[in-house]
């Protein structure tokens, strides 16, 4: 029995060396991160927090820098988490690296971060929002990362 753990354990060290855990600044998106440390550590995986930002829509003829402006407004906060996250991954001792995006649509920033940098596995959360809007737009994301991701993926809910 010993020889299966020991083998079975060989195996997911193998498997499980780079792990995405896309991140939107809610505290469900956080505990998939600490549940991400919590797998990592024993692994010796490697995590990669992931930040989609989402470029909005605006109609009108001319061209804003207001859209310019408020991307960069929300990369300062979401860096300084990232960093947070980064320095509590280093004192558990994983390795750990952060990426932050602006694209039009999150789960496709993910698929294509989870291909070019050969993800082995993506742990995402189930979050609760109180919109409705915001809950079909983030259900849409997990059910479309979900649908089409090349590698195993764990949801917490």
């Amino acid at each position: 029995m010993s020889y299966f753990n020991d083998r079975r354990r060989e195996e997911m060290i193998e498997t499980f060396k780079n792990i995405l855990v896309p991140y939107n600044g809610t505290e469900d998106s956080h505990k998939a991160f600490e549940s991400a440390i919590a797998l990592a550590s024993p692994l010796q995986a490697k995590i990669n927090i992931f930040t989609c930002i989402e470029k909005r829509q605006i109609f009108s003829l001319f061209q804003s820098k207001t859209k310019d402006n408020e991307f960069e407004k929300e990369k300062k906060i979401v860096e300084k988490q990232h960093s947070g996250m980064k320095t509590f991954a280093k004192e558990n001792g994983v390795a750990c690296s952060s990426k932050i995006v602006h694209e039009d649509h999150a789960a496709d920033a993910i698929l294509s971060f989870s291909d070019r940098q050969n993800i082995d596995l993506i742990i995402m959360s189930k979050t609760k929002f109180s919109s409705h809007k915001e809950r079909m737009h983030y259900q849409s994301t997990l059910e479309s990362v979900f649908r089409n991701a090349t590698c195993p993926i764990l949801t917490l809910i």
